[in-house]
């Protein structure tokens, strides 16, 4: 019933989806972590934690509002406004980015007000502090008021976030390479969830080429535009949606699509990216791909189809003779074999194929169809040595700050 409820507070999608089920009490998460088959909800999971348990005491959002203010005002928060008649943050009709990541900061207590103002009055912006911007473990008192998560243990972080607004707000379809974790500590989110595996159908960006450096969709799920995308109807087979509400934990594998919306009301959730491979094996991944797409593009459809054909034979001990091939193709397919390999956990060597399928042989087309200009700027790009040296300049900044705030504070991974 309080699930039917919760639900109510959403326009209906106009496809049927799967609901991501709840683990029961048998459910064996270590084996989860090493073979996901895919999104799960736990309960209880962090509700030892004095931030739950504070909030879920209080009866009204101003009173939550006012615990925050009180509790950890002095922080910093980095957020934005987006108008309450279209509260979406992703990509407008010309496949541009329609927002700003977090164009202002001010302190968690001034951040509260503000809100408070936004909840009294429906037609006020909207406003969202987004988890990029605002890390767990920068906020120390609030850092004090959580709990690392046991279960999470032996696992890497890559960063964790705090995701804080006054509702209704709208996040773009979007993937991320690791492992995530959303932690639902106040107000109701639901999340609309597709498997990589639906890439052909959900009109992608290029490859690490979106918002915030992930690969989205350009498709906006509830209201889709189905003369510029027409496949995405495609894509219900393939659909999950998942209510969290106060107390869930869902957990979502690495790389599946997800699209959030909040329900009216304040909200707050706290998330965990974890490594899927060890730090530097993903990063030799993303540089092969990034590689790969720019060496594919020199060679014929034949040449690319017998790479294809010979790197899944190889995968599976046969591999017909390549001394005829370019030697472009003999290096496109040996750097791709190297994540085809039996040390490569499974559900890796899956999210590969996808990848390599997509944007290298490019079995559904052109990878970027919608836009292909985007693709062609960003093969551009890409042949950049001075993009390249950022690229490997942020991944190591982005590192040594994350093993330099672990030592500093308590995140929710241990």
């Amino acid at each position: 019933m309080a699930n039917n409820i919760a639900e109510g507070r959403f326009p209906p999608f106009s496809f049927v989806s799967r609901p991501v089920p709840t683990a029961p009490d048998t459910f064996d998460f270590e084996q989860w972590k090493h073979e996901p088959s895919g999104p799960i909800i736990l309960k209880g999971t962090f509700a030892d934690w004095p931030l739950f348990q504070k909030l879920k005491n209080c009866s009204t959002d101003d009173a939550r509002l006012d615990y925050l203010s009180s509790a950890f005002g002095n922080s910093v928060v980095g957020y934005t406004r987006v108008p309450a008649s279209d509260p979406f943050m992703g990509y407008d009709e010309n496949g541009k980015q329609n927002f700003k990541y977090a164009p202002a900061s001010c302190k968690l207590s001034d951040f509260c007000a503000l809100m408070r103002t936004a909840l009294q009055d429906r037609d006020s912006d909207i406003l969202y502090a987004r988890g990029g911007a605002n890390s767990v473990r920068t906020w120390r008192e609030f850092s004090r008021a959580i709990r690392p998560l046991d279960i999470l243990r032996d696992m890497k972080p890559n960063g964790e976030g705090i995701w804080l607004g006054s509702g209704r707000h709208i996040s773009y379809l979007h993937q991320d390479a690791h492992f995530n974790f959303f932690a639902m500590v106040m107000g109701v989110k639901r999340v609309l969830l597709y498997p990589l595996e639906a890439i052909g159908d959900l009109y992608p960006t290029p490859f690490y080429g979106g918002i915030a450096g992930t690969t989205s969709s350009f498709v906006r799920p509830r209201a889709p535009d189905h003369r510029k995308f027409p496949r995405f109807t495609n894509t219900a087979k393939h659909a999950w949606v998942a209510l969290i509400e106060e107390g869930d934990l869902l957990c979502l594998p690495p790389c599946w699509w997800h699209y959030v919306e909040a329900a009216p009301g304040l909200n707050l959730m706290i998330n965990a990216f974890v490594w899927a491979l060890p730090p530097r094996k993903e990063r030799q991944f993303e540089v092969l791909m990034r590689k790969s797409i720019r060496t594919a593009l020199g060679l014929s459809k034949e040449e690319l189809s017998g790479v294809r054909s010979h790197l899944y034979q190889r995968s599976s001990g046969e591999a017909p003779v390549e001394s005829s091939w370019s030697k472009s193709a003999r290096v496109l397919s040996r750097g791709l074999s190297r994540f085809l390999r039996p040390e490569i956990p499974s559900y890796w060597q899956k999210i590969a194929t996808c990848y390599y399928d997509h944007y290298i042989f490019q079995l559904n087309g052109h990878p970027v169809s919608t836009y292909p200009e985007q693709q062609t700027n960003w093969v551009r790009h890409e042949a950049s040595v001075r993009q390249r040296c950022r690229q490997w300049l942020r991944f190591n900044r982005d590192l040594f700050q994350m093993m330099w705030r672990r030592k500093r504070a308590t995140g929710i991974v241990p």
